[in-house]
């Protein structure tokens, strides 16, 4: 990571049970490396992100910890969910500040509506 500033970074909660999985929410990328022996990492590029939702049950609102999916423009994944993510009304707003930074910094323009004249 070139001069990249980490925002966030985290395991998904998983009641005492290892996770082998990290995610890192950078000032430009959402990264999640899995695995033991053979590790893959993924990268979705910030502005690229259009639309984020938190699901929690009553269970997962006591103890602080959601599910953040992520809806993109990525071709390869489209659609991510980040797991069991502890404080994840801030984490989740945090991601959406960070995108909304990397759109406008990036000029990334979505094209939602087209008038022809």
């Amino acid at each position: 990571m070139l001069n990249e500033n980490v925002l966030w970074e985290g395991k998904p909660f998983n009641y005492g049970i290892p996770s082998f999985t990290r995610y890192q929410i950078t000032e430009r990328r959402v990264i999640v490396e899995k695995g033991i022996f053979t590790k893959r990492r993924e990268e979705i590029q910030l502005y690229r992100i259009r639309d984020i939702t938190l699901k929690r049950n009553l269970l997962e609102r006591i103890l602080k910890f959601g599910d953040i999916t992520i809806y993109s423009t990525d071709t390869t994944t489209p659609t991510y969910m980040l797991r069991n993510i502890r404080d994840s009304i801030n984490v989740t707003d945090l991601l959406g500040q960070a995108a909304e930074n990397a759109r406008v910094k990036n000029r990334a323009q979505e094209l939602t509506e087209i008038q022809v004249q």
